[in-house]
This record gives C-alpha cells, sequence and structure tokens, in this order.
C-alpha cells in the first residue's frame, strides 16, 4: 500500500545542504534522506538537476557513499532558468532548504508570503542541522 504524503513539498539543493562546502556528505545524510521522503515529496532545487536526476546522481556519486544513491535517485526532479524559485509550487505548503538564496529569490519568496518556507542551512556553523530539522522544524507528526 503507498504511504500518503503531507501536502508539504521539501525542496533541496546539493551544494551547503547534501554536501559540505567542503564537498563531504553531509553529518547525518542518510537519516535525513530517509525521514524526508518517508514523510513529505521531496524535489531538486538545485542547477546540478535540469528536469533529469542522472546527471545529479552522477554527480553526487563522486561524494557521497554508494548506498546513498538509491535515496537521492527518490528526489524528483525540477527545471528552472534563472531563478530556483521558478520551480516552486506556490500552491502547495513547502520547505526550501538551502545554504543561500538570490535576492530576487528573496523577493518572489516575499511577494507569495513564504519567505519562512526558505530554510538557511549553514553546516559549517551548525553540522548537525539535518539531525536538528528532522526532530524539530520538520518534525512530521
Amino acid at each position: 500500500m503507498a504511504r500518503a504524503y503531507p501536502a508539504k513539498n521539501i525542496y533541496i539543493d546539493i551544494e551547503g545542504v547534501i554536501l559540505t562546502r567542503g564537498g563531504l556528505p553531509a553529518a547525518h545524510l542518510e537519516q535525513f534522506l530517509k525521514y524526508i521522503l518517508s514523510n513529505y515529496r521531496v524535489f531538486w532545487l538545485t542547477t546540478r538537476c535540469s528536469g533529469d536526476i542522472k546527471y545529479t546522481l552522477e554527480y553526487l556519486g563522486k561524494f557521497v557513499p554508494a548506498e546513498i544513491i538509491p535515496l537521492l535517485s527518490k528526489i524528483r526532479p525540477t527545471r528552472f532558468s534563472i531563478d530556483k524559485t521558478e520551480a516552486i509550487n506556490f500552491g502547495d505548503e513547502f520547505y526550501w532548504l538551502d545554504d543561500e538564496i538570490f535576492a530576487s529569490e528573496k523577493n518572489v519568496l516575499d511577494k507569495h508570503n513564504k519567505y519562512d518556507s526558505w530554510i538557511e542551512i549553514d553546516l559549517m556553523k551548525n553540522p548537525n542541522q539535518l539531525a536538528h530539522l528532522i526532530h524539530n522544524k520538520l518534525y512530521y507528526s
């Protein structure tokens, strides 16, 4: 029987979220991916995915353990031209996990009254941020 997903989407970047700025997998990555994939509809929101996750997975395969790839392959692709906000469905509730966003993207979030949907990820400041998120902000009961 298929699992019923909540009404929330998660949009996720790679650099600074999945990978640290040093190119290492983020701490607690496997636990984090299992949690969000079980409780949310998850989408790539990265320049490393343009409608097809093949390149995304090839890229990540250089950095993450092989056992993580099947989890990453469950994340749905998106496509955008300039701003990542082009790929966000503003009709659905969502969280956007990214280490930084452009001023133009902040403006679009503000326009849609969704600025609080962006969760700034700072793995340098908080290496355990992904674990913290699944036990707090992203906790879904």
